[in-house]
This record gives structure tokens, sequence and C-alpha cells, in this order.
């Protein structure tokens, strides 16, 4: 969980970075950064604590990441003494958590289409985007069937 975590810690620093370089965007206020730094830094331990406390159900990091972005994004549009930063730092982070669901979805996929020997060139670009949401839905299903069961395991021993 540390690497996911330091990947995206890092990625925060670069979008900083891109932002103060970028003429044609406003540059978001330090104060944005340091909030969602400080948020994915106490997730960790944060989301441990809570499970554990209150008996509930594991969680994907990464859907927790994304959630710590997305709640960032609305309490920096309400704060009224940090100026709203661009939309598209939430956005080019959002993208990276994304990104391992993608790669895993796409290499999936490619493996069945292999593995039955399937020819899928024709299909247009569209369809195969539309199959590679839908199996990145149903393998999120099935790794939180299984979080679950390995949970409640867990409690028991």
């Amino acid at each position: 969980m540390g690497n996911i975590l330091g990947t995206i810690l890092k990625t925060i620093n670069e979008v900083q970075k891109q932002n103060r370089a970028n003429p044609n965007e406003p540059t978001a206020d330090k104060n944005v950064f340091d909030l969602l730094k400080n948020k994915i830094n106490n997730l960790d331990q944060k989301t441990k604590e809570k499970r554990i406390a209150k008996g509930k159900s594991p969680h994907g990091i990464l859907d927790l990441i994304k959630k710590e972005i997305q709640g960032t994004r609305r309490e920096n549009k309400k704060d009224p003494n940090v100026e709203t930063a661009p939309s598209s730092i939430f956005d080019k982070l959002l993208k990276k958590v994304e990104e391992p669901k993608r790669r895993q979805a796409s290499s999936g996929l490619r493996k069945i289409v292999e593995e039955y020997n399937l020819d899928v060139s024709n299909l247009p670009r569209e369809v195969v985007a539309q199959v590679q949401q839908e199996y990145i839905k149903e393998r999120q299903n099935f790794d939180k069937k299984f979080a679950q069961a390995l949970h409640d395991l867990a409690k028991r021993y």
C-alpha cells in the first residue's frame, strides 16, 4: 500500500510543479497541494483505525484515494480563504489513480482474447472501451467479494 501512496504523493508534487510552470493555467494555492498531501499521508492509518474500531469492511486503496481527491476538490471550492484551484489539477490526479485499473483491464482482456483465440480486430474502439469498463466494474466486484471474505476470515482468527 505504501508504494501506491508514494506514487500518488509523487504525482501530487509533479502536478504542482507543472501547474507552477504552466503560464496558461492559474497557479493553484500551495494550501490545496498541502491538503492533498496530508489527506493521502493520513489515509493508510486513518482507514485501518476506522475499520477496526467500527468493524467495517475493507475498501480498495485506490477508491479511498479517489474519494480524498474529490473531497479536497469540494473543500477547495467551498473555502473562501483559498482560491479555487483549476479543475485540471484534480483531473490529472484522478487519472493517475485510475491508471492501474485501466492497465489491469487491458491486460486482462488481452489474456482472454489470447486464451480463447478470439478475433476482435474488427471491433470499433468504442465497443472495446465499453467492454473494458464492464470488465473493470466486474473485476472490482470480484475483488471486493474476496477482500470481504479475507477480512471475515482474519476477524475469526
